[in-house]
């Protein structure tokens, strides 16, 4: 059995997401640092940014929007509104991105199996 975990906000530990410039993330669980099998993270994409499309290959991706407003292309659906309260699961293999950022994202994104 794992170990209880809490997480205030003053101790979420940002870092620099690993391909998009300017994306910032904060591992919540992960198996990276608690040996979970998923990873549930933080997302902050600043109004502007660019994302390519991409898939995840291992993962499906399980995004809500906390805060900001943007548009996600998911292939198969077409252009969605991502606003506060948005919620999204984009299965492994399936080519998507977020686009048209206007304002400032945050996202509570959780990828399952985890990612490696």
């Amino acid at each position: 059995m794992g170990k209880a975990k809490a997480v205030q906000p003053k101790d979420a530990k940002w870092e620099p997401h690993p391909q998009l410039k300017d994306v910032k993330v904060a591992h919540l669980l992960s198996n990276r640092d608690d040996n979970t099998d998923l990873t549930c993270l933080l997302v902050q994409v600043p109004k502007g940014s660019h994302v390519d499309k991409h898939i995840h290959e291992n993962s499906d991706d399980i995004i809500f929007v906390i805060k900001g407003k943007a548009t996600i292309w998911i292939d198969g659906m077409g252009d969605l509104p991502m606003v506060p309260g948005s919620f999204f699961r984009v299965p492994k293999g399936v080519l998507h991105h977020p686009h048209d950022i206007e304002e400032d994202l945050v996202l509570f994104d959780v990828f399952y199996p985890y990612l490696a």
